[in-house]
């Protein structure tokens, strides 16, 4: 063996012992790419980002994300309720095709829920019925499959006081519209999201809040469709500047042999308007109106002429966040207030729980039947999110303590919990389908890697598994009732605080591995010289 093929077998040494060495100090590199078996193209919407996304039907207003497509009504259906500016000869007044864009976070990080881009479509001052679908090859028939995406509507009425196109809360909804937003699945793939064979999730209002929509269905061919549906809907005539839809993060996965929820039926043009709810005596003497779909509190506060906050003292404790309503809630609107049910706190030790388990990177949660009584369930865990992927990789990125979680319905506060980094996830058990808000309190030198606050809609029966990631910080993103002394920095306390034995064993790995590193160098340097004294 010559001196040259001599080099060339240490340098390839060489190259595997750097590229070893890169693996064990960096595992989180490759972690990051194991997302999981995600059947949608461009789920994240973020392919084709940064430059001019396609043209549908080479219709300028309408750039929609590549593998997505655009659906519309063209003219106004006979359910749809005109603003009162609107004559009878005008079938189309307050009605439009949506204009469909990309949003962009470094323009509007509240608008996109992960990575740099999400799909948002609006109409300004006109009512619109529209949505996306994606049309998935390849599926395996009789499969069950979930359909997952996030949604956030903003709807906006004008300051009476001020410019007619200002939103006077923006970035928040002002006087929002019922925007009846839902996802489905057509099991038989075929396209259009008004054929009865399209399974539908609950219609929830998702105002200002990152919300996750979810419906599951067995495939009945080889392909099946997957929709999102939103529908402005003026029910008190008066019109809203801004009508807007933002969609993110979507996945079509398969869950195995789940009993699907019931769902509401898919939309046509036969379904007459809602009927308008009125106001009954109550028992106690008090007078309340019982919500139907496309209610809104400040709705019923101009149906009634009575002020909102009016509204709101009467039925403190009783109303969801940002006032939110459930139907056939019953909202005082003269008399005794009427009391709130008492909150369904969390199990406590007295009160044991039957632990769920979870598949590695799965997101359904699968439990003991009659764990949690008929009840929906709200299954959550917090990690140390190292790589900032919000995708937790149970293999590098340790459970995290001292994470503060509340669980907030329409009925108000269902539980509250906090995490103790070992035997999580933890499960709020038997509560009400409907919407729900997930607010959270950070440990001190933390942030969260996604949203401050997380939207989850639950179906009777179902149970979710929420996974939120937080990473190192300057600021906390909520502090806890033991959080950064006055003057203290997270900087200081993080040389102090005692790491988890997870991230200990991390930092033995990777000294290891430098060690391991500069011998193999060595020994290769050495090997080589002398190779050439000889």
């Amino acid at each position: 063996m010559n001196d040259s093929s001599r080099y060339i077998i240490a340098t390839g040494v060489l190259i595997g012992a750097i590229l070893f060495g890169w693996m064990v100090l960096f595992p989180g590199q490759t972690a990051a790419q194991e997302t999981g078996p995600n059947l949608l193209t461009n789920g994240d919407f973020e392919q084709g980002g940064g430059g001019a996304w396609p043209f549908q039907d080479n219709i300028m207003e309408v750039q929609v994300a590549p593998g997505w497509h655009a659906f519309w009504l063209d003219n106004r259906p006979a359910y749809a309720t005109p603003a009162a500016y609107c004559s009878a000869n005008e079938p189309n007044c307050s009605w439009a095709r949506p204009e469909f864009r990309d949003t962009k976070a470094y323009e509007f990080a509240y608008r996109v829920h992960g990575g740099n881009y999400a799909q948002k479509y609006f109409t300004f001052n006109q009512q619109h019925e529209a949505g996306l679908y994606q049309k998935v090859d390849g599926i395996t028939p009789d499969s069950r499959l979930r359909f997952q995406i996030y949604l956030q509507t903003w709807s906006c009425a004008p300051d009476t006081g001020g410019a007619w196109n200002d939103c006077p809360t923006t970035p928040n909804s002002n006087d929002p519209a019922p925007m009846h937003t839902k996802v489905g699945i057509d099991p038989t793939g075929q396209t259009n999201p008004w054929a009865a064979t399209v399974v539908w999730s609950q219609e929830v209002a998702t105002h200002d809040v990152w919300t996750a929509f979810w419906v599951e269905a067995t495939a009945q061919a080889e392909s099946v469709t997957v929709f999102t549906y939103s529908r402005v809907d003026w029910t008190n005539t008066y019109p809203r500047v801004n009508n807007d839809v933002y969609l993110d993060d979507a996945s079509l996965v398969t869950v195995g042999d789940v009993v699907p929820t019931a769902a509401p039926p898919p939309p046509t043009s036969a379904v007459p308007p809602t009927p308008r709810s009125t106001a009954t005596p109550h028992p106690n003497g008090a007078v309340i109106h019982t919500v139907v779909s496309g209610d809104t509190l400040l709705g019923i506060a101009f149906q009634y002429g009575i002020e909102l906050d009016v509204l709101r003292r009467l039925n403190a404790g009783s109303l969801g966040p940002n006032d939110m309503l459930s139907i056939g809630q019953e909202v005082v609107i003269s008399g005794e207030p009427i009391s709130p049910p008492t909150p369904t706190l969390a199990p406590t030790e007295e009160q044991p729980v039957t632990e769920p388990t979870v598949a590695p990177g799965a997101t359904e949660v699968t439990v003991e039947p009659g764990a949690v009584g008929g009840g929906a369930s709200l299954c959550v865990l917090a990690y140390n999110d190292r790589n900032v992927d919000m995708l937790y990789q149970a293999a590098g990125e340790e459970l995290l303590p001292n994470v503060t979680l509340s669980v907030v319905g329409t009925g108000g506060l269902a539980g509250t919990y906090t995490t103790d980094g070992l035997g999580e996830p933890y499960c709020f058990q038997n509560l009400q389908p409907g919407n729900y808000v997930v607010q959270q309190q950070v440990p001190a030198g933390y942030v969260a890697s996604g949203p401050e606050k997380w939207g989850v809609l639950l179906g009777a029966g179902q149970s979710y598994a929420l996974q939120l990631g937080y990473t190192r910080g300057e600021n906390s993103a909520a502090g806890t009732a033991d959080s950064t002394p006055e003057g203290a920095t997270s900087e200081s306390l993080g040389e102090e605080e005692e790491e988890p034995a997870t991230s200990l064993l991390m930092t033995i790995i990777r000294v290891s591995g430098i060690l391991a590193l500069l011998l193999v160098i060595v020994v290769g340097a050495l090997f080589i010289v002398s190779r050439r004294r000889a």
